[in-house]
């Protein structure tokens, strides 16, 4: 069993291998100065306004593992209108929110370094019950993200893109 978590980047076996990888914040937040943040942003740990125009909530694409039950999950961010962002939030700790809201439309606001260009990409977002963060279905029919999200990925492309993100040089 362990030689199945063998890392395609650096060759050894890990024993704890995560499907499940996430970004902190909105790419646009990340890059901005230290000092900038405090003046310009708003950020929790699901939502984040930026200069009082840009309105972005976190969520996760899901992409299931041919062969087995496992998910492997991105943790991204989707830039989304205002009007959304307020129906989204106002009803935040409502039960059975996932019933009475969307979907809706936004753009992913993260890169990611395994892929073709990601930011921007158009994205569905699905409201999920709370608790649980939306989950974001990509609108881009041929971006290699959007075709391992709808068709699945292998075991070994997971541990593929594990690799990758475990030892990516910041």
């Amino acid at each position: 069993m362990a030689e199945t978590n063998k890392c395609s980047t650096c060759g050894r076996v890990h024993e704890e291998v995560p499907l499940s990888f996430a970004a902190d914040f909105p790419d646009m937040y990340a890059n901005m100065k230290w000092e900038d943040r405090d003046v310009r942003a708003v950020i929790g740990t699901d939502q984040c306004i930026i200069d009082q125009k840009l309105f972005f909530i976190r969520g996760c694409i899901e992409i299931p593992v041919i062969g087995s039950e496992d998910i492997f999950l991105w943790g991204l961010w989707a830039l989304i209108r205002e009007e959304v962002f307020d129906e989204i939030s106002e009803l935040w700790e409502t039960l059975g929110k996932e019933k009475l809201q969307g979907p809706f439309k936004g753009r992913i606001a993260n890169s990611l370094s395994e892929y073709p260009e990601t930011l921007n990409l158009k994205c569905e977002i699905i409201i999920q019950p709370v608790g649980a963060r939306p989950l974001f279905r990509l609108d881009e029919p041929e971006h290699p993200l959007t075709v391992e999200q709808r068709i699945g990925i292998t075991r070994s492309r997971a541990l593929e893109l594990v690799g990758l993100v475990l030892h990516q040089v910041t």
